[in-house]
């Protein structure tokens, strides 16, 4: 480590965990960006009126310094990289990130917390392996003890789950929680979202649903968490050589077992070494790790609803599923939150997208506990024969008694409202659901509003009208380009190299879309565009503007990955003021001189097609990887010189 990362560094870590963490993680994920992408300008760019940039970088102990030695120069607005600067730091910069990690842990102030190596990709036996003098390091969140009443293996479940419920009301980890969220930014994103559903119920003279900024900082969180925040894991990688590893046992080492009791073992492919993965409960473990699968997801999503203040409960499914419930105040209902999918208020998914056979499903929080297995499917006879770990009056007697214990030292007040509230709920239950999309939610006008707020079409399309504008100042050669990533859910605006802007949300470059919506599959970690699930036709467009740039168009090149199966179709169209031509099938590339001289342009892809349920599958525009990070949608403008 040369001296001035040594120096950097040494300040960075006179501030406190949480701060140094993040602000580290931040640091490290910039330079990794650049790596990855060196010739994309926009990354040696960063702008100090950035919130994230400003409160987490700029304004610690450090963070200045640190990013003068990854290359980083001070100027007016930005702090900027120069493209001769060479990458060598940056990759210096990581090294001494990992090294500082992995040797200097004691030198932050982490006497109450756990220090692993790495947040997005730490060694899944470090926690596991720490040595029994460095034990004060580690504080687990401490829960009162449990007293078990009963001897049925469901019904002790049940007591054994909302007991671990009560560590989401640990103050200081809502706190550490609280410290990890960009609340600013997203309360200006929820703002925006809003403000798109007021304009659209304006435009639309539609009535003025029952929705406020609290459930679009919800959709925020969601997308936070799953984008920014947590990471999948099905198998990680080997901590000996790095290859892929494979499940193949679970380990009864005790020695890897000192913070939880189910650790898996995985084997690597190649070296055939041993890489174990523990399955954390402990959240203040997981605010660390930041990784693994839907249980963990859940249980960190939870606590950080908690920390933003808002009455949640961790819900799980007896068939092997967990997620979230977050009380909507302005409407005064539980709303579905899956933060492993990136979805909200969409209960019948599992039984009718997923295919899930419903049994059990009981939400859980530090003061109730509620069966709330009907919100989440509409065939309740058939789930009536699948509950069979106890009597119905057993289970309903059980869930008294353990919230009434919950409830025992909570105010008069307190437990007559959240007496109200579980009656409102269950009348709620009383009417079985339907797996229409629009009687989903048992209200005519949330569905609608909720596909705006995510960004996706109502019944008569939401129109964006965003216009891509070819300006003369624009060009550097004689091209400009304007291209999409599905996975990284964000469009550029190039030429010459140089990055002229940048659109976050696939629905904020469109002009017009109908019907259409983002779908990521989270087992499969594939990402693409597709139709509205029971939708014959779905349609999106982008318009071009050239009328002001002072160039005559030449040539038109598009490249658009489609991806049909069955009989999935997916139709291109490209017009001018004068001329449209049907793109052919099939293909991914074309180019054409046939708008020679058009002022204006338009590009439609209509999707339809496909067999049974999953119709709206077959046919998919910009499939692609989550884990990839290349543009599979571009359009090249071509003009004389």
């Amino acid at each position: 480590m040369n001296s001035e990362l040594q120096e950097a560094f040494s300040k960075l870590t006179e501030n406190d965990l949480e701060v140094f963490e993040e602000g580290l993680r931040l640091l490290t994920k910039i330079a990794e960006n650049i790596l990855k992408n060196p010739h994309n300008l926009k990354l040696r760019s960063l702008k100090k009126s950035n919130a994230t940039i400003s409160e987490k970088i700029l304004a610690i102990k450090g963070g200045i310094e640190c990013l003068k030695a990854m290359g980083f120069q001070e100027k007016d607005t930005v702090f900027e990289m120069d493209v001769d600067n060479p990458l060598k730091l940056l990759e210096e910069f990581i090294k001494a990130s990992e090294l500082w990690r992995t040797n200097k842990s004691t030198s932050a102030k982490v006497n109450n917390h756990v220090k692993i190596s790495h947040p997005d990709h730490p060694s899944s036996s470090q926690i596991a392996n720490t040595s029994t003098s460095n034990k004060e390091v580690i504080k687990r969140v401490i829960l009162p003890p449990l007293t078990l009443t009963y001897t049925n293996p469901f019904l002790m479940s049940l007591e054994r789950n909302s007991h671990s419920a009560l560590q989401y009301e640990d103050k200081h980890l809502q706190d550490r929680a609280k410290k990890l969220i960009p609340v600013a930014i997203m309360e200006e994103n929820a703002q925006r979202r809003l403000r798109l559903i007021q304009t659209h119920i304006k435009k639309s003279k539609l009535d003025d649903p029952e929705i406020s900024i609290q459930d679009m900082l919800i959709l925020e969180l969601l997308r936070w968490f799953k984008q920014d925040f947590f990471t999948w894991v099905d198998s990680p990688p080997c901590e000996s050589c790095g290859d892929p590893t494979e499940f193949s046992h679970m380990s009864n080492d005790r020695k890897l077992m000192q913070y939880t009791d189910r650790v898996e073992l995985h084997r690597c492919k190649e070296c055939k070494k041993f890489t174990p993965f523990p399955r954390y409960n402990d959240v203040n473990i997981l605010l660390e790790t930041r990784r693994g699968r839907c249980g963990e997801w859940a249980n960190a999503f939870t606590l950080c609803c908690r920390a933003m203040g808002w009455d949640s409960r961790y819900v799980i499914d007896q068939g092997d599923h967990v997620w979230t419930e977050v009380y909507s105040i302005t409407q005064r209902r539980w709303l579905h939150c899956d933060p492993c999918e990136n979805i909200c208020d969409t209960p019948l998914v599992y039984e009718t997208g997923w295919n899930k056979k419903i049994s059990y499903v009981v939400a859980y929080s530090g003061e109730d506990i509620q069966d709330v297995t009907w919100r989440y499917t509409g065939k309740h006879k058939e789930v009536l024969k699948r509950r069979t770990a106890c009597s119905e009056k057993e289970f309903l007697d059980a869930l008294l008694h353990i919230r009434n214990k919950l409830q025992k030292n909570l105010s008069a007040s307190r437990r007559k409202y959240l007496m109200r509230r579980n009656l409102m709920e269950l009348v709620e239950f009383l009417t079985e659901k339907t797996a229409k999309s629009e009687d989903r939610k048992g209200r005519t006008s949330g569905e609608e509003m909720w596909r705006i707020a995510r960004g996706e079409t109502d019944e008569n399309g939401v129109q964006s009208q965003h216009v891509w504008k070819i300006n003369p100042e624009d060009f550097v050669d004689n091209s400009v380009i304007i291209r999409y990533s599905a996975a990284l859910n964000k469009y550029e605006y190039i030429s010459g190299g140089r990055t002229i802007q940048v659109l976050n949300g696939w629905q904020n470059g469109i002009f017009e879309s109908d019907k259409i919506f983002r779908k990521e599959e989270i087992d499969w970690k594939m990402v693409y565009l597709a139709r509205n699930e029971g939708v014959e036709k779905g349609s999106i467009s982008w318009k071009f503007d050239l009328a002001d740039c002072k160039r005559t168009l030449q040539n038109v090149t598009v490249q658009i990955v489609q991806q049909t199966y069955e009989t999935g179709n997916v139709g291109l169209k490209l017009c001018s003021s004068n001329n449209c031509i049907i793109l052919p099938k099939d293909t991914e590339a074309f180019s054409m001189n046939d708008f020679a001289g058009a002022s204006e342009l338009i590009l439609t892809a209509t999707l339809s097609g496909g067999k049974g349920d999953t119709a709206w599958q077959h046919a998919q525009l910009f499939r692609q990887s989550s884990e990839d990070s290349d543009f599979n949608f571009c359009v090249t403008l071509t003009f004389e010189q």
